[in-house]
């Protein structure tokens, strides 16, 4: 079993929309740009720690590996870490009777290989051996950051049946974020995944093809709210850090203002934006101050 539940992978965004007076300009309110961008940050902070998540209680293997003093050598992702120096795990209780809990313990701050620096703890319940059907993950968080932004609340992942061809996961989570500039955004998402591609081999997640569906309301600490749905799966792959196809809706107030589409299939970060009939295509890279916090 594999890394199944990634959230939308890297999105932080930086768009460069014109206000010109062009009829053909694709033109966004600062209300509505603030929306997609905020749901960017936010789904690349979770995806960092989603990995890590699924990576160290999906697997019976990776479990087992714990159990066994974690002999690192044998399923340790060396690679994602600044010089093979990963988190500390623990697991109680030792064996396979179960419940049990998944503690990854990152102290005072580890660097992944992009830069990234997760600080503090997730703490995994783990209802029954992974992969029966209706076993749990409860995830909780203690003193967590992922760079310097604050995550508190939990999530429950259900497995909820797997065959031949696929597996698949539901996950509903509720997130605080707490982002440097004091903004506070309150997630919650409704989600189902579904591996397709890629649980044959579960210490290797170059071969993973992941499809996403489901929806996410937020809530801003102004009262605002708005919420994302996807409307055509989105596809993650192991070999990708960006969402490579799919298409989801923005929503302001109970009403549609603009559609993301992450292309077709291609390993890239390019995506484009839709709205009233107009397209242009934006970067996935590098997050900007949001219209909330002014």
């Amino acid at each position: 079993m594999k890394k199944i539940i990634i959230l939308t992978a890297a999105l932080s965004t930086a768009f460069l929309f014109s206000c010109q007076k062009d009829s053909k300009e694709l033109v966004l309110s600062d209300q509505e740009l603030a929306i997609i961008m905020d749901d960017a940050a936010s789904d690349n902070l979770i995806e960092t720690k989603d990995y890590e998540v699924d990576y160290y209680s999906g697997s019976p293997d990776i479990i087992n590996s714990i159990n066994n003093g974690g002999q690192k050598s044998s399923f340790w992702p060396r690679w994602r870490y600044v010089n093979g120096e990963g988190p500390a795990l623990t697991v109680d209780p030792i064996g396979w009777s179960w419940p049990k809990t998944i503690t990854i313990d990152y102290g005072e701050g580890i660097e992944l290989i992009n830069g990234r620096i997760i600080t503090g703890m997730i703490i995994i319940n783990v209802s029954a051996r992974p992969l029966t059907d209706g076993a749990t993950r409860e995830v909780s968080y203690e003193d967590f950051y992922v760079d310097s932004v604050h995550i508190e609340g939990g999530a429950t992942r259900t497995f909820i049946g797997t065959d031949s061809t696929q597996r698949v996961f539901s996950n509903v989570s509720d997130l605080t974020l707490t982002f440097p500039d004091g903004t506070i955004l309150y997630r919650h998402g409704e989600r189902i995944r579904t591996l397709l591609e890629g649980f044959e081999t579960p210490f290797y997640h170059g071969d993973d093809v992941i499809l996403i569906e489901g929806f996410v309301d937020y809530e801003t600490s102004g009262g605002k709210s708005f919420s994302k749905t996807i409307i055509s799966p989105l596809t993650k792959t192991g070999a990708c850090r960006f969402i490579t196809k799919g298409t989801v809706s923005f929503t302001l107030n109970g009403e549609d203002f603009a559609e993301l589409d992450y292309g077709d299939g291609t390993c890239n970060d390019v995506a484009t934006i839709t709205k009233g009939g107009e397209t242009r295509q934006i970067t996935i890279g590098r997050r900007v101050r949001r219209f909330w916090s002014r």
